[in-house]
């Protein structure tokens, strides 16, 4: 399994993430500049275009060995982790705008941090099960 070990994973998760992170920030900021104050509405929008966008490359790139399930299975386990995601980024990014005051772009970037461990953890164990 050379290239499967948590590091490579770690690694890989890494560069994707930064990939999917460009995406979802990118839609974040469009729909936050035209909707101002709705950052919970952009985050949502956001983390869709990077689930999107995360799926494909994760399968491919990221768990790329011969997977215990199906690409239909792993949707749904992918789907079920976005819901997890979009309710523990928007209830902490309510949080650190509401009632810490950050700024709602940098506020978007360090939820996104705690975030994408999470995912990672869950994705790993869950999702992309290896044989």
């Amino acid at each position: 399994m050379t290239g499967n070990g948590l590091v490579a994973q770690g690694a890989r998760y890494g560069l994707v993430g930064l990939v999917v992170l460009a995406a979802d920030f990118a839609v974040y900021s469009l729909v936050l500049a035209l909707l101002p104050g709705q950052f919970v509405a952009a985050n949502i929008c956001g983390k869709i275009a990077g689930a999107v966008l995360g799926f494909v490359l994760h399968r491919h790139v990221t768990f790329r060995w011969a997977q215990r399930d199906g690409a239909t299975r792993q949707f749904a386990a992918y789907v079920a982790v976005l819901g997890f995601n979009l309710l523990f980024s928007s209830a902490l990014l309510w949080f650190a705008i509401e009632m810490l005051g950050a700024n709602a772009y940098l506020a978007k970037l360090a939820v996104d941090i705690v975030v994408a461990g999470t995912a990672f953890l869950l994705s790993r164990l869950w999702v992309y099960r290896p044989l």
